[in-house]
C-alpha cells in the first residue's frame, strides 16, 4: 500500500523544517507523495521541489491561503499552482503587509503588558519564515509568559484575547479564484475543527470549491463520514493530510498520519482534466 500527505508546512511559513527536511522524512517514512502548504507563501516549493526529485517522491506544489470569514479560520488549500503567477503573487503581497502589521500592532501590545517586544525580535524568530501569529508564540514562550503554544493562544493571541489583533485577509471567493487563476485546484482546509465551518459547505460550493480535506487527525468520525457523503454527493475531491508542522505543535505528525496515495492519485487526474477542459 502506497501511501501521502497533502498538508505539510514548513519553516518557510511557520513549521519547523525546511522544505528538504520535509522531504527526507516522507522517504525515511515510506511516503510516495506529499504536498507542501505553506501558509500564504510558496517560497519553500523549489527546494521541496529539487529534494524531491533527488528522493522519488510526487510532490504537489501547493499553499494554504487564510481567509477573513470565521474570524479568519477559514483556510483555502490550493494544490498544482503555477507559483510563477501574477495574481496569485499579488495576493500574496497583500498578506506579507498584513502579517506584518499585525506582528508590529501585536508587539505593541505585549510592550504595554510589560514585556517588552519588537518587530525584529519577531522576525528573528520567524528566521525568513512567512510571519505569523505562531512565531509571537514562541516569543512569548521564550519570555516564561506560557508553557506551550497552546496556552500562548488560549490566553493571548486567539480572537478576543487582549493580544489578538485583526488581520486582513482575502475573502474565500478571491481565495478560490486566485488559486483557479493560478491553474490550481481549491480544497477547503479542515472544515470538521474550524468553528462554523461544516454548516457553511453549501456556500463553499457557490463559490466554487473543488474539493473538501476529509481526513485530518483532529476530524471526529462524524464529521469525517459528513464530510464524505457531501463530496460525493456534489462530486468534490477529497484529500487529508497531517497539517505537519514540524516540533512546533508537539511530535511531527508527519509520517505518522498519512492518506493512501490513491487520493493523491485522483487529486492530480482531476487537475489534469481541468487543465485539458480550458485549453
Amino acid at each position: 500500500m502506497k501511501y501521502c500527505d497533502l498538508h505539510i508546512h514548513s519553516c518557510a511559513s511557520d513549521g519547523t523544517f525546511t522544505p528538504t527536511e520535509i522531504v527526507e522524512r516522507a522517504h525515511n517514512f515510506g511516503l510516495s507523495g506529499i504536498a507542501l502548504t505553506d501558509h500564504d507563501t510558496v517560497d519553500g516549493v523549489e527546494e521541496a521541489l529539487e529534494a524531491a526529485r533527488a528522493k522519488g517522491i510526487d510532490l504537489a506544489p501547493a499553499l494554504e491561503i487564510s481567509t477573513h470569514y470565521l474570524d479568519g479560520r477559514m483556510h483555502i488549500l490550493g494544490y498544482y499552482i503555477d507559483i510563477d503567477n501574477a495574481a496569485l503573487g499579488d495576493l500574496l503581497k497583500k498578506q506579507v503587509d498584513a502579517r506584518v502589521y499585525r506582528v508590529v500592532e501585536t508587539c505593541k501590545v505585549i510592550t504595554e503588558m510589560g514585556y517588552p517586544c519588537t518587530y525584529d525580535d519577531i522576525a528573528r524568530i520567524a528566521n525568513g519564515g512567512a510571519l505569523g501569529r505562531p512565531h509571537i508564540a514562541d516569543f512569548l514562550i521564550n519570555a516564561g509568559l506560557v508553557s506551550n503554544i497552546f496556552e500562548a493562544f488560549s490566553r493571548y493571541l486567539a480572537a478576543g484575547k487582549p493580544a489578538y489583533i485583526p488581520k486582513w485577509a482575502p475573502s474565500p471567493q478571491e481565495a478560490i479564484d486566485t488559486i483557479k487563476g493560478a491553474g490550481g485546484l481549491a480544497i477547503a482546509a479542515h472544515p470538521g475543527v474550524t468553528e462554523g465551518m461544516m454548516v457553511k459547505l453549501p456556500e463553499l460550493l457557490q463559490w466554487g470549491i473543488d474539493g473538501l480535506e476529509v481526513y485530518y487527525p483532529r476530524h471526529s468520525q462524524r464529521d469525517q463520514q459528513t464530510l464524505v457523503e457531501f463530496a460525493n454527493d456534489n462530486d468534490l475531491i477529497m484529500t487529508g493530510g497531517s497539517d505537519c508542522h514540524g516540533f512546533r505543535r508537539g511530535d511531527p505528525l508527519l509520517g505518522i498520519f498519512k492518506i493512501r496515495y490513491e487520493f493523491m492519485t485522483k487529486l492530480r487526474e482531476r487537475w489534469e482534466a481541468t487543465v485539458r477542459a480550458s485549453s
